[in-house]
């Protein structure tokens, strides 16, 4: 997969920068954040080759995560 760096798109006024990323990247793939979380710096479909993509672009202390392969929404509510 090729190396590729996505910048965070304008933040939605109730929604997390970083919950909009997460959103704007491929579904169900392993992708690096940069230390601060706002931007991609590498995607990857294993872990090992996402990381070695984000080592290769001089980015340190990067944040390594997985995306999920389908959005949903969620509602938690108290136990009774």
């Amino acid at each position: 997969m090729a190396s590729r760096v996505i910048v965070m798109p304008a933040q939605k006024k109730d929604e997390s920068p970083r919950l909009e990323l997460l959103r704007s990247a491929p579904k169900n793939s392993w992708i690096a954040l940069s230390a601060d979380e706002t931007k991609i710096v590498a995607i990857g479909e294993t872990f090992m080759e996402a990381d070695a993509i984000a080592e290769k672009s001089g980015e340190k202390n990067y944040v390594l995560t997985r995306t999920p392969d389908a959005w949903m929404s969620r509602a938690l509510s108290p136990l009774s």
